[in-house]
């Protein structure tokens, strides 16, 4: 006997209930994905400020081994134009991990793409400009976070000497800029501006939350602190604060 009121045990969905499902599953993925891009966008942006903290804190550690010098962001010596020895993540790889930086030949290898200096916004972002991989001009690693060029005593105009201020001669360190995102455009570990040219081709990656140029850039400050800003916010950000 059929049970009374109901479906037999082997009367089967009708292709109409069977759309009425899928439809009710495709509204609910509809609803769901874009609040787990979301998630997904704003745990980026987290672990990125994360880094940077860590980024900061590994500069006081140098600057206090360092008779209160700052890193340099990147210093040129045609003698010695190496990746392994001349930019900041050099010099704060031993408060990261053991061992001596290996800047690597390629982003796979390398440790600019590794620990705190691998943001994963970065890592989808193209290599270089337009180029989504390494074109065989310019840095062969994607290179996510840079420095204030500003730290170095000679600069501007020059970036031959690796002579540093000092942490403690900086006038306001609350508002001024340390280390940030990094924009695919300029691929280096030193930013000299915070402006957006027309082109959008910033040295800054405004990369969080929407593509770039359009998103917000996270940042250390001077202080330690942590924020973020996009391309309109940059007014209170000091880059050369030693005038």
């Amino acid at each position: 006997m059929k049970p009374r009121g109901g479906r037999s045990g082997d009367q089967a969905f009708t292709l109409i209930e069977l759309l009425v499902v899928i439809a009710i599953i495709a509204i609910l993925a509809g609803m769901l994905l874009p609040a787990l891009s979301r998630a997904k966008s704003q745990a980026h942006s987290a672990l990125c400020k994360s880094n940077q903290k860590e980024m900061g804190i590994g500069t006081y550690l140098y600057a206090d081994e360092n008779l209160d010098q700052l890193p340099f962001a990147w210093w040129y010596n045609s003698s010695n134009d190496d990746a392994n020895k001349n930019n900041f993540q050099t010099l704060l790889i031993n408060y990261v991990k053991n061992g001596a930086f290996v800047a690597g030949s390629a982003t796979t290898n390398s440790d600019f793409a590794k620990n705190i200096f691998r943001c994963p916004v970065r890592i989808q972002e193209n290599h270089w400009a337009q180029f989504k991989n390494y074109n065989g001009t310019g840095n062969p690693w994607k290179i996510s976070y840079a420095m204030n060029q500003f730290t170095l005593l000679s600069f501007a105009p020059a970036v031959t000497s690796p002579k540093t201020a000092k942490l403690g001669a900086v006038p306001n360190p609350s508002s001024t800029f340390l280390i940030s995102d990094v924009s695919f455009y300029l691929n280096h570990p030193a930013i000299i501006s915070l402006g957006m040219p027309a082109n959008g081709q910033s040295d800054v990656g405004f990369k969080h939350g929407r593509k770039h140029p359009a998103g917000k850039a996270n940042i250390v400050y001077m202080d330690g602190h942590v924020g973020s800003f996009s391309s309109k916010e940059t007014n209170g950000i000091i880059m050369e604060f030693k005038k």
